[in-house]
């Protein structure tokens, strides 16, 4: 007896419609170095399932019927840093990217995508790196560009960009060491930056701050 090795590339795909499912996975299971190893057809199935299987990569629909697919990703990433998560999707507005680039997914992918598309997708997030084509690029460019920060948020970037703690910040701008926090949070997520050290270079690119 022939036995079937294991794929190289575990996969979990997360849909409410059936057929698209369905497809998805066929499209998956035809390539030699991949394999569906869960489905799943809301959000809370999606994320015991991922804890039940822990997957190389997760491929979620945006829009579950009891939670939408970045409040999926978001969950599965506090309690998994590592998850490559993927968001399959016919949303695209600015907005539905930046949530799910927020929540932690490592890429996204139109559901007008070609089946090519879809696998390079899958393959590149597996190997760790970031899948985002060109058009949703584009959008989160859009979005970043028009970002805008308080006067008080521009003050803790400038203290930020001086390597001082939150601390020395909070004592020099007279308030709490939380609220200080607080503002940090704020500026990462505006920047969409992973820490302070991004957020100061983002905003030196985008001109928020003067270069020395």
């Amino acid at each position: 007896m022939k036995l079937v090795p294991e794929p190289t590339i575990r996969v979990m795909v997360v849909d409410d419609h059936f057929f698209t499912r369905m497809g998805v996975s066929a499209a998956l299971n035809l390539e030699a170095d991949m394999g569906v190893v869960a489905e799943a057809a809301c959000g809370q199935d999606a994320i015991d399932l991922f804890v039940q299987h822990q997957p190389d990569v997760a491929v979620l629909d945006g829009s579950l019927p009891d939670m939408h697919g970045t409040e999926v990703a978001r969950e599965i990433v506090k309690r998994f840093d590592f998850a490559r998560l993927l968001i399959f999707s016919v949303e695209e507005t600015e907005e539905d990217i930046h949530r799910a680039v927020s929540a932690g997914v490592r890429g996204y992918l139109p559901k007008s995508s070609s089946r090519p598309d879809l696998v390079n997708a899958v393959r590149t997030v597996a190997a760790g790196k970031r899948f985002f084509p060109q058009q949703v690029l584009g959008k989160l460019n859009e979005r970043r560009n028009h970002v805008t920060l308080s006067t008080r948020e521009l003050e803790v970037l400038q203290s930020m960009a001086k390597g001082w703690p939150n601390k020395l910040i909070a004592a020099d701008m007279n308030v709490s060491t939380e609220t200080i926090k607080t503002f940090v949070a704020r500026i990462l997520d505006k920047l969409n930056a992973e820490d302070r050290v991004q957020a100061v270079m983002v905003a030196l690119d985008r001109g928020l701050l003067k270069r020395p």
